[in-house]
């Protein structure tokens, strides 16, 4: 499997790499910007607020720019699942099966983006707010189970809407797998080696969950 794992891998580090560094910029103008709006008795929590700031700016960008890579690599990672499979390459060439998988990853942000305003104008509404992290971490779950586990339905012609139809019916099967991706999407380093891994791993969750 290696070699199919390689190419996403590679893509993973060079768009999570390239994006923290360029998201990290921002997360230090942003705390220079606030400490210089702190009133001066305060200014003992910089030694809070800044290392806060920087851990939080990693984690969020690391799930972020993993989810980008994701995204973008979904072409090889789908070839991964099929390996996993033990399905013959696909006959159409690389151009035209580029062209199908951003097609359906585009599906997929028309299913999630929606459901991720409503979470964030949640996000900002008194006492829902309290639950706030849970939701957001059952969210990202599920986002992360229906992702990967969509690579084997699509790779033998089923619709994205008979993957949801699935894991909602393993939803408990679903979510514990989508949040030890979450999880280690969101640790730097490790996050490279995630979509292959999760690719695969999700292959094998919707397989047993149809009973193939």
């Amino acid at each position: 499997m290696r070699s199919y794992a390689l190419l996403p891998s590679i893509i993973s580090l060079i768009v999570i790499v390239g994006g923290l560094i360029f998201g990290l910029g921002y997360v230090t103008t942003f705390s220079d910007y606030l400490l210089s709006s702190l009133p001066g008795w305060l200014s003992f929590l910089e030694w809070v607020l800044v290392p806060l700031l920087y851990v939080m700016g990693l984690l969020v960008g690391a799930w972020s720019f993993g989810l980008l890579a994701t995204v973008i690599g979904s072409p090889f990672l789908g070839e991964l699942s099929g390996k996993v499979e033990g399905l013959a390459p696909q006959s159409s060439n690389w151009w035209q099966q580029l062209g199908v998988s951003l097609a359906r990853e585009l599906r997929k942000l028309r299913y999630h983006l929606p459901r991720l305003l409503i979470l964030i104008l949640l996000t900002f509404v008194p006492i829902l707010n309290a639950v706030a992290p849970l939701l957001w971490l059952g969210f990202g779950a599920w986002m992360m189970a229906a992702q990967f586990c969509d690579y084997s339905s699509e790779n033998n012609q089923r619709s994205f809407e008979d993957t949801l139809t699935c894991l909602g019916q393993h939803r408990g099967a679903a979510l514990g797998f989508g949040a030890c991706v979450t999880v280690a999407m969101s640790i730097p380093i490790v996050n490279i080696l995630v979509p292959p891994a999760a690719a695969a791993g999700g292959t094998l969750l919707i397989q047993s969950l149809r009973g193939q």
